[in-house]
């Protein structure tokens, strides 16, 4: 049996007798509405065709508690980010470029000091561990090889060693003919040698230039 309900002037339905009960319990029908079905001659109340009906139960509504959200970085572009680290690394490998060369120009300036090349062999290690290094780790990527990717460590760090040693046969050899042959008593710390490297070298060559223009070590 389906039912029409009336609420003043308007009417809706029809709805099955669980319809209307649903509605009713959800408050979408009032008890106080009027409905009638087919067979029935006169209006009634709802609540007469459905007897008591429960009052819909609110349900509580939780309310969350603010979350605390962390700030973005710096709003960067992107594009920008690309550009300084493409640049960056471009200077790292110039400079890293430059300082194979010059650090062999004064080999070879050692070598004419102190009539061996022991500086020369030991500072070209360094490129060319560094360069057999790299190759070792693609090699190592390529084929999955841990063992490959520890001897390229070992390359890099030996030509490395061989850099630093090289630095201090460069100093030997300044210390050697600048205190025998051209007598300045120059003197070398070997701390800021290993420190400073190249720059503590030629900050010293740049003091002897000056001697040599102005007879005058300053």
């Amino acid at each position: 049996m389906e039912y029409f309900v009336q609420r003043g002037q308007q009417k809706f339905g029809p709805y099955s007798l669980a319809e209307m009960q649903e509605y009713a319990q959800a408050g979408r029908i009032l008890p106080t509405d009027l409905a009638k079905s087919e067979g029935m001659t006169d209006w009634v109340s709802v609540s007469q065709i459905l007897g008591n009906i429960p009052a819909p139960v609110a349900v509580p509504v939780t309310v969350a508690a603010p979350v605390e959200t962390v700030p973005l970085p710096p709003n960067l572009h992107w594009a920008i980010l690309l550009v300084i680290l493409i640049a960056g690394q471009l200077l790292a490998l110039l400079s890293l470029l430059f300082n194979w060369v010059w650090v062999f120009i004064l080999a070879n300036w050692a070598r004419r000091l102190s009539g061996n090349n022991k500086a020369m062999v030991l500072v070209a290690m360094y490129p060319a561990g560094f360069l057999a290094g790299i190759l070792s780790f693609g090699f190592a990527a390529a084929q999955n090889s841990p063992g490959a990717s520890a001897i390229g460590g070992l390359l890099i760090f030996g030509g490395l060693i061989a850099y630093i040693v090289g630095i201090f046969k460069i100093r030997e050899a300044m210390e050697e003919y600048y205190n025998t042959r051209e007598n300045i008593a120059l003197t070398l710390s070997g701390v800021m040698t290993f420190f400073f490297s190249i720059i503590y070298l030629q900050y010293h060559i740049n003091r002897i230039h000056r001697w040599k223009n102005t007879g005058i070590l300053s």
